[in-house]
C-alpha cells in the first residue's frame, strides 16, 4: 500500500488540505493520514484521507526539552510513526508547506533495504552538526519495518525529551540516522537549502516567510493551483457523498 502522512495543528489544516490535494493529483497514493489535534476535521475529506487525533499523546511531556519549540509537539511526533501507524511498513512524510507538482509514484519503489529513510540533502545549508551530510526531512520516505526491527523509536523519543534541538525531529533523525539514509534527487524536495531544479516533483516552501501570502514566494503558482482545485478536479470524479465533518 502506498501511504503518506501529514501532521499539523488546527491553524495548519487548510494547508494540509492543499498539500494533500496535490499529492492525490500527482500520485496513486492509497491512503493519506492526517495527524491532527481534533476528533473531527472541520471540512470534507475524501475517503483516501484518514484523520488521527494525537492531542492526547504521551510520548512527550510538556516539561521536555523541545515541547515548547515553535515547531509544536506535532514535529516531535514525527519520530513516533512506528506506534502511531502500527500497520504501516513504509510511509511518505510530507510537510504541510509542500506541493507535489509531478508524478512521484517512484518514491514508493525506492530500495530502502536496511536503511531507515530516504531524503534530500541540504547542500546549501551551513547547518551540519552531525557530519558532512544533513538531510531535510520535509519530504522523507520512512522504512517503518526496519525502524521497528532496529528498535530506534524509544532512543529518538528519549533524545528529544532531553536534548534541545533547533530542528527537533529533523535533528534527531540526522543524529541517529548516520549510515541509514538513502539520498534522493533534489527534485523530490526543492527548497532554498536543497536547491532548485528545472523540473521539480515536490516544491517545498520551507524558509520563506509568509509563504502562503507573499507574491514573491518562488513557485507560488503551484500553491495557487492546488488551493483553487476542487476535490472533483483532484480525483477526476465526484467525491464520495459521505463526509467526516
Amino acid at each position: 500500500m502506498k501511504a503518506a502522512v501529514y501532521s499539523g495543528t488546527s491553524n495548519l489544516y487548510s494547508d494540509m488540505v492543499t498539500a494533500a490535494k496535490s499529492l492525490l493529483h500527482n500520485s496513486s497514493v492509497d491512503k493519506i493520514y492526517f495527524l491532527i489535534e481534533d476528533d473531527a476535521f472541520p471540512e470534507y475529506l475524501p475517503p483516501q484521507i484518514e484523520t488521527i487525533n494525537v492531542s492526547k499523546q504521551q510520548f512527550f511531556p510538556k516539561s521536555g526539552a523541545n515541547f515548547k519549540s515553535s515547531f509544536t509537539y506535532m514535529s516531535l511526533l514525527r519520530v513516533c510513526y512506528t506506534s502511531l501507524l502500527p500497520d504501516i511498513d513504509k510511509v511518505l512524510q510530507l510537510d504541510v508547506d509542500t506541493v507535489v507538482v509531478d508524478n512521484i509514484d517512484e518514491l514508493w519503489d525506492v530500495d530502502l533495504n536496511r536503511k531507515w529513510f530516504a531524503a534530500v540533502r541540504e547542500g546549501f545549508s551551513s547547518w551540519k552538526p552531525y557530519g558532512p551530510k544533513y538531510y531535510n526531512i520535509g519530504v522523507a520516505m520512512f522504512n517503518l519495518d526496519r525502524i521497528r526491527k532496529d528498535g530506534i523509536t524509544d532512543k529518538l523519543i528519549d533524545f528529544l525529551n532531553n536534548t534541545k534541538c533547533p530542528y527537533i525531529d529533523q535533528d534527531a533523525w540526522n543524529r541517529f540516522g548516520i549510515g541509514k539514509i538513502v539520498d534522493l534527487p533534489v527534485r523530490f524536495n526543492e527548497t532554498m537549502v536543497t536547491g532548485y531544479t528545472e523540473k521539480p516533483a515536490i516544491v517545498h516552501f520551507a524558509g520563506h516567510k509568509n509563504w502562503t501570502t507573499s507574491p514573491m514566494t518562488p513557485r507560488r503558482e503551484y500553491l495557487k493551483k492546488y488551493r483553487e482545485m476542487t476535490w472533483e478536479e483532484v480525483l477526476g470524479e465526484d467525491p464520495d457523498s459521505g463526509s467526516n465533518i
